[in-house]
């Protein structure tokens, strides 16, 4: 569950029109316009596999805010766009309601705005300290890696921690650490790359991406990996890229060019990358999945981090290990090893994106 909450002096809501993408079953009565002074506005994004234990660390925030913030009226209004891990409709305007009923019950005054609408809105802030504040509850660790199942495909959107496939279900028993925001994921994934290149003996990294800069991603991916080939010659890196994106197909092909020697031998091992969102980092011993801030547009990469997971463990790194091959590399295409199985695969995979436009 994300929070999005704001110090408003004044602001007002006006319902446009009802969402055609959403069950209309869910959609509130329409309202009109309303204005509010001196309240504490809060965007609500309920996520996948959301329940009681988010409401209930939900609340308990709200009782330090108003330490924080003085107790003032609290206007709730949905905003499903602040997750691309999004609940379904229905359990989404439940537990808001249920979140309302919470809230009113420990003194606060709610009010809670219509479910399914496009919204005009405008905000004036007081702009002193706290005026805009962010939360995210996560629940469990076991929920954190539930969601990471349905990304992948593994496990569809209405599943249950409960239902888990069997395989899985040890996994969620190592403790998984979440990293609340974009720079503790890359100062992870920075210790994590160099306590492996280190490394005594022959180490490898498998990963999407090499979690350096924010400017250019993809050009500080790649000045990494760079870095890595020539520096350190005993460690192979399993890289999967989305070759389906042109500037990723770009640059394997410029890896390719140059680096033929450590291709050929299998010091560098490329992949074609059977998801786009979630990038990834793994060793002998750690693993670090990142997840984008915002959606992405078709076929581009985030560029920012919003929170990753992260753990530390041989064990867990071991199943990982057997994820990668089997989740995030495309099987059909496995090691990727001359040039002209990249040009196969690229115009494969670019045929594949035709055919569905044209459907």
């Amino acid at each position: 569950m994300i929070l999005d909450c704001y110090q408003c002096s004044s602001c007002y809501f006006e319902d446009q029109k009802p969402s055609t993408r959403i069950d209309p079953a869910t959609i509130s009565p329409q309202q009109p316009r309303i204005e509010f002074t001196n309240v504490l506005v809060v965007f609500v994004c309920v996520e996948l596999y959301d329940d009681r234990r988010e409401l209930d660390q939900a609340v308990a925030e709200f009782a330090t805010l108003s330490d924080m913030l003085g107790d003032k009226p609290i206007v709730l209004c949905p905003n499903v766009h602040l997750s691309i891990d999004k609940a379904p409709e229905k359990q989404a305007a439940w537990l808001i309601g249920e979140l309302a009923k919470m809230l009113n019950a420990e003194g606060h005054k709610i009010h809670r705005l219509s479910f399914g609408y496009h919204k005009k809105y405008g905000l004036e802030c007081n702009g002193n300290v706290g005026s805009t504040i962010g939360r995210r509850f996560y629940g469990s660790d076991e929920k954190q890696f539930l969601r990471l199942l349905t990304r992948l495909g593994v496990c569809p959107p209405e599943t249950l921690p409960t239902d888990m496939p069997q395989w899985a279900k040890p996994l969620t028993e190592r403790r998984l650490k979440v990293l609340a925001s974009r720079s503790q994921t890359y100062n992870v994934a920075r210790e994590m790359l160099k306590d492996q290149l280190d490394a005594t003996g022959h180490s490898e990294l498998w990963t999407c991406m090499l979690f350096e800069g924010e400017r250019k991603p993809i050009d500080d991916y790649l000045s990494t990996l760079y870095e890595i080939i020539e520096d350190y010659p005993d460690v192979r890196v399993h890289r999967a890229m989305n070759l389906s994106v042109p500037v990723f197909a770009n640059a394997a092909g410029s890896l390719f060019r140059k680096y033929p020697e450590a291709i050929e031998s299998g010091r560098l091992r490329i992949y074609n990358s059977v998801v786009s969102d979630i990038e990834f980092l793994l060793s002998r011993s750690a693993v670090l999945l990142a997840f984008p801030h915002k959606p992405k547009k078709a076929g581009s990469h985030a560029g920012e981090i919003s929170f990753g997971l992260y753990c530390k463990d041989p064990d867990f790194a071991k199943n990982m290990i057997h994820w990668y091959r089997t989740f995030l590399v495309d099987a059909r295409f496995g090691w990727i090893s001359n040039e002209q199985e990249l040009d196969a695969t690229i115009n494969e995979l670019e045929e594949e994106k035709f055919q569905d436009k044209s459907q």
